[in-house]
């Protein structure tokens, strides 16, 4: 997943605070600072950081757009979870039929604008899993990319929660979490261009508030919308 080197996803500029960013041939990559000595060694893997997953023994796999891969924490992340979920970044609908896995090196990577819309969120209590590593491997015009957050235990989506509950007060109890994670979300200014019932999370504890996942495509407003409320 090597290629030319240049800084045209402008992911060279300063890191968020806590994370260090390293540019290596046509590798960029932002990294929580502690993970850095164990980032720089897996990214070296032919094929990245889902490449490097991909061989670990004790892993495990669920499916979201593409096989998302499950692996031991190697190292502490921001909330200290035992495991990391190590995503490829891959395109749906009539694009993915012309572009596969591959973005324009345009503006910012996806995995740099979704540690940013991350620590925007979870900066204002929004929950979100903590976003340990995030690279993009340069292909000419293009890049590919992965992301690796910590895994939430416990949880399953919303979609999987309606079926199990529908027509009862679970239902509603689910659907009212995903609500005032909706109202979280506006207040937060961070605009969920993609929410759905798959990336919306809920525990079995009634109490538990909701949690929201691939941020990749959200935009940080500068004030609340209530359009973007809308919608979501």
């Amino acid at each position: 997943m090597r290629g030319r080197s240049g800084d045209a996803d402008r992911d060279t500029r300063l890191a968020p605070a806590e994370y260090t960013r390293i540019a290596d041939g046509g590798v960029r990559a932002t990294i929580l600072t502690g993970a850095e000595a164990w980032a720089r060694e897996a990214i070296r893997h032919t094929d990245g950081l889902y490449g490097w997953a991909s061989e670990q023994a004790d892993r495990s796999e669920f499916m979201g757009r593409g096989r998302v891969h499950v692996v031991p924490a190697p190292v502490p992340g921001p909330d200290q979870r035992g495991r990391w979920a190590v995503r490829h970044y891959r395109r749906g609908g009539a694009m993915a039929m012309h572009m596969g896995d591959r973005y324009l090196r345009l503006g910012r990577s996806r995995p740099l604008r979704e540690l940013e819309a991350s620590l925007a969120a979870r900066a204002v209590g929004v929950r979100t899993p903590a976003v340990v590593c995030g690279a993009s491997y340069s292909d000419g015009i293009y890049y590919r990319a992965d992301l690796i957050t910590e895994v939430v235990p416990d949880v399953q989506t919303l979609g999987e929660t309606l079926h199990e509950h529908d027509g009862t007060r679970g239902w509603m109890e689910a659907m009212t979490r995903a609500a005032r994670l909706i109202q979280q979300l506006t207040e937060a200014c961070v605009f969920h261009v993609d929410l759905n019932a798959h990336n919306v999370l809920v525990s079995a504890d009634v109490d538990e508030p909701a949690w929201v996942v691939d941020l990749d495509r959200a935009r940080i407003l500068g004030r609340p919308s209530r359009s973007a409320r809308d919608r979501m």
